[in-house]
């Protein structure tokens, strides 16, 4: 009788099919979700019955893509983390792939929303924020928009209204002057641990992960440096040559728990041929998929 009921357990064991770990996308600055659109029919293609969150930050396409843009950084973080709270679905966890500023704030989710992340992927995303702001006008559609951000920019990125106005000044990343990048940046400066004050949640948020995974395009002209993708920057003090990432205080001192992870081989990076968000959903299929199957 025993053996019966074990073998029955076995059977149904076998046949049980658990259901795919949830996945949230979220799009770059200026676009809307239908940006996702091809990364998640790629994803589909192997997890058909995924339930899957595209990130949108207003109710229609056109307020999506002037709040990614206009609407702070942490805003667009609680608004985001408040739908994954209120989605049941998600309450065990899930799985976060984001696309050019949608990256850094995906990562910022992970350490600021408390549903663990399992496995986090970003495609061109300004992990050590940018210096330049190119490519503006393809990428929001509006030339007005673009003037508007290189002014404000180069008037003052660190001034309080101006981060406080414009997402992308809140990871603009003066390699001339560290100093009012560390005290004036209501984003990146925070999630990047590097104020004198630390939060111990957004490291312990990150060790957690499975797999950190950072894809970088390899002739990308939109982010600047390129190697921010990589969570790289330039060197303090001059605007030409790279920092390593394991030769930065950020990895050294572990601020974010980037050097726990790469200890754990749980540090993964990609360079891909073409620039910005020049997607190979085949490649894709063949390299990132798996790590959300």
């Amino acid at each position: 009788m025993n053996t019966l009921l074990f073998n029955l357990c076995l059977l149904l064991c076998s046949s049980y099919v658990f259901p795919a770990v949830p996945i949230v996308t979220w799009h770059g600055v200026g676009g809307s979700s239908h940006e996702c659109d091809g990364m998640i029919d790629t994803i589909r293609l192997s997890l058909p019955d995924v339930h899957i969150l595209n990130v949108a930050v207003g109710p229609d396409p056109e307020m999506d893509h002037a709040n990614s843009v206009l609407m702070r950084c942490v805003d667009q973080i609680d608004l985001v983390c408040q739908q994954i709270l209120n989605d049941p679905l998600m309450a065990d966890g899930y799985n976060a792939v984001g696309i050019s500023q949608g990256g850094v704030l995906i990562r910022g989710l992970t350490q600021r929303c408390p549903v663990p992340v399992k496995n986090l992927i970003t495609f061109g995303a300004p992990h050590q924020g940018v210096y330049g702001v190119p490519d503006c006008e393809q990428a929001t559609g509006s030339y007005e928009l673009c003037v508007l951000v290189r002014e404000l920019l180069s008037a003052g990125a660190y001034e309080p209204w101006i981060q406080d106005l414009v997402a992308p000044a809140q990871y603009w990343n003066d390699p001339l002057n560290h100093t009012n990048y560390v005290e004036g940046s209501h984003y990146l400066g925070v999630v990047n641990n590097e104020k004198e004050e630390k939060n111990s949640d957004y490291k312990e948020r990150m060790v957690q992960l499975e797999n950190f995974v950072m894809v970088m395009w390899e002739g990308d002209t939109t982010v600047i440096p390129k190697e921010t993708s990589h969570f790289e920057t330039f060197v303090p003090g001059q605007e030409v040559e790279v920092l390593p990432l394991r030769e930065s205080a950020l990895y050294k001192e572990d601020y974010i728990g980037l050097k726990t992870l790469d200890e754990e081989g749980k540090l993964h990076f990609y360079t891909v041929p073409g620039n910005h968000v020049q997607f190979d959903y085949d490649w894709i299929s063949e390299n990132i998929v798996p790590y959300l199957m």
